[in-house]
């Protein structure tokens, strides 16, 4: 419980310059007001002392002669009144009264004299010189009587600076609250309000002091800030409002739906650029019964990448409106050979470094099998109940260091009614997550198909999906994501 109360009062402490200032104020106003007390109550202890010791001299000045006269005129009971007066003061014990340079008083008070009371005190003696040479008051004093009657004074007097310090105290605590609680409960205010809600507020408070310059330069720095932050926001909205436009426009270079169905029994399409546009597209081409189907990873990602793609289609349209026959190794041929000459990579010295990996599949209705050529692309083929890996080769499209007129190796595999074929960019097989930070990969891919196998392909790639996205997890998407599946139509179809 104590533990837990003075966390929170060491959280309060920390958190808030109120508490601080709180908590400073009293330990200075303590050891201040300690120090001048002690230092009071020891010069009064001096003080006192010797006004006890001129106090008892004048008594004892003024009835030492009347009361010697008395004492040598026999008249002891007189003369001892006469030394009553002391009794008046309370912190006195006894008086003895000597005339002569002798053990015993010549009179005392009370009658028994000092000797014979036990009570201990401060003997205090007081030469008689107007009554005798040798003549002398002895009184002996209580001192603890003085203590107290100082320690009361002293009581009152602590009492007295305990009331005037807290008062400054709650003085200093009202100008603190309003001189530099309040301003800075202002500004604080108003700079939460623009970091949870962006709303921007300028602190109506206004001061020539230090507190009030802080707040005038806030106020400065906010309107800077606004301007700042409204022509980054024109700007990013300029950028999203033609980057969104371009997204557009890359659907635009996509194949219809209508495209689609004509040219496949089935077929499914996942593709999720990372960005708002992506390195990432699929075509295709259908001439006669021949379909041609393409998945291409251009380099880079948004906009870089977004326009590598509109060069891989311009570049695909190009090379089938001059030769349509071309199967796809040829066509990865001359893809990569009129990319290098586009971006003029095929110069000496180019200024760029940018390509493409791509997979290319050829149906022919009029044929039994299928025909694949890849660029750092593999695809999956489901056929006879399980799944076959086709692998492209280890060379990229259209980099500087790319050669004119690569050849690519070229895979045939048989197809029937229950054939698919499933191409993906490694932005599916790449992505890290799982308990041990590594790639989802081909196993996995393969795997799905294979559980799934007797769904249609919408559903399949919805399953890839999900388990994709379950693998990854938390983690950040790498790449852009491209899974085309197509089911080729057959001769009777």
């Amino acid at each position: 419980m104590s533990a837990n109360l003075l966390g929170t009062l060491s959280g309060l402490i920390k958190s808030r310059i109120f508490y601080k200032y709180i908590l400073a104020t009293l330990l200075i106003g303590i050891a201040i007001n300690g120090i001048v007390l002690a230092a009071y109550f020891q010069h009064r202890q001096n003080e006192q002392t010797g006004q006890i010791a001129a106090e008892l001299a004048t008594i004892a000045n003024r009835i030492s002669r009347p009361a010697s006269n008395l004492t040598n005129d026999g008249k002891d009971v007189l003369a001892r009144e006469l030394l009553a007066v002391f009794g008046a003061y309370s912190y006195v014990i006894c008086t003895d009264l000597f005339l002569e340079d002798t053990v015993t008083p010549a009179v005392s008070w009370p009658i028994v004299g000092c000797a014979r009371i036990k009570k201990p005190g401060n003997e205090i003696s007081i030469a008689l010189s107007g009554v005798g040479p040798q003549a002398k008051m002895q009184v002996r004093i209580n001192p603890a009587v003085l203590q107290g009657r100082l320690r009361n004074e002293f009581g009152v007097l602590a009492l007295l600076g305990s009331v005037g310090g807290l008062a400054l105290i709650l003085a200093g605590i009202g100008a603190f609250l309003w001189f530099i609680n309040r301003p800075l409960k202002l500004l604080l205010s108003a700079i939460e309000r623009f970091e949870k809600f962006d709303d921007p507020q300028q602190v109506a408070y206004t001061s020539t002091d230090e507190i009030g310059k802080v707040v005038s330069s806030y106020n400065t720095m906010l309107n800077r800030e606004v301007e700042r932050v409204t022509d980054i926001r024109d700007a990013h909205r300029s950028i999203l409002d033609s980057v969104t436009y371009a997204t557009r426009i890359q659907h635009g270079l996509l194949p219809t739906a209508a495209q689609l169905s004509a040219a496949f029994s089935d077929y499914g399409v996942l593709w999720q650029p990372r960005d708002l546009v992506g390195g990432d597209i699929y075509w295709i081409h259908v001439e006669g019964k021949c379909t041609t189907v393409a998945i291409i990873d251009c380099t880079g990602h948004g906009v870089p990448g977004g326009f590598m793609t509109m060069l891989a289609i311009a570049s695909l349209e190009r090379i089938f409106s001059e030769n349509q026959n071309l199967t796809p190794g040829e066509i990865l041929t001359r893809l990569s050979d009129l990319t290098r000459g586009l971006l003029k990579q095929d110069l000496e010295n180019p200024e760029s470094n940018d390509g493409m990996d791509a997979a290319i599949c050829q149906f022919d209705a009029t044929r039994d099998y299928g025909v694949f050529a890849g660029a750092r692309q593999s695809v999956v083929v489901w056929n006879e109940n399980q799944t076959t890996r086709l692998k492209g080769d280890r060379l990229s499209l259209g980099y500087p260091d790319s050669p004119a007129g690569l050849v690519f190796e070229e895979k045939t595999f048989p197809v029937d009614a229950l054939t698919r074929v499933f191409l993906y960019t490694d932005g599916v097989t790449d992505q890290i997550g799982g308990p041990q930070g590594i790639a989802f990969g081909y196993s996995r891919l393969a795997d799905v198909i294979k559980a799934n196998a007797s769904k249609d392909l919408d559903d399949i790639l919805q399953a890839v999906e999900q388990s994709y996205s379950d693998y990854a997890g938390n983690e950040a998407r790498r790449d852009d994501f491209t899974l085309f599946a197509c089911q080729p139509k057959l001769r009777d179809e």
